[in-house]
């Protein structure tokens, strides 16, 4: 083999190497954290709302102050991890609402196959995305998509809040 093929090999072959690691890197600062099961107001007798989530810092003051905001409303909402989504069977719940995140340019492959599998059920979706919009949103979807930027939490707040106490 020729000098300069083995160098131009070599040089590819690091390349390959480095943007492999820094897509896995990406991928990995980026990934969600894991949410506990949370359940508010169980003894509530109005609607039953499934809340699928993420944990991330943004995420996680969001659903902080949308724990605070149903705090003795007549509504029994249980908190999941969407990760948790193929477990759950979505007739057990009058509404059920995703806060989910977009990564490399659509949302985890398990909240879509649960959306897919309960078509006949409304379901509500907040999703972040670091460019702020879903790009691939499918047009029967009812969503918003923001930035997870301070500035837009009270947003995604109002958002959560309205679909789960919506009538």
């Amino acid at each position: 083999m020729k000098k300069p093929l083995k160098i131009s090999l070599i040089v590819v072959g690091i390349a390959v190497v480095i943007f492999a690691g820094v897509m896995l890197s990406y991928r990995f600062i980026k990934s969600m954290d894991v949410t506990e099961n949370a359940e508010i107001n169980k003894s509530a007798t109005g609607d039953h709302v499934l809340l699928a989530t993420q944990g991330s810092k943004f995420k996680d003051s969001v659903m902080d102050q949308v724990k605070k905001d149903m705090e003795g409303k007549n509504v029994h909402v249980s908190i999941i991890d969407t990760t948790k989504l193929d477990k759950v069977k979505a007739d057990d719940y009058d509404k059920v609402v995703l806060f989910t995140t977009v990564q490399s340019d659509d949302i985890p492959e398990n909240v879509t196959t649960f959306m897919n599998d309960n078509k006949d059920k409304s379901i509500h979706i907040a999703v972040t995305a670091d460019s702020g919009g879903w790009d691939d949103k499918p047009k029967d979807i009812d969503a918003i998509s923001e930035a997870s930027k301070a500035e837009n939490k009270q947003d995604f707040v109002d958002d959560l809040t309205k679909a789960i106490v919506a009538e």
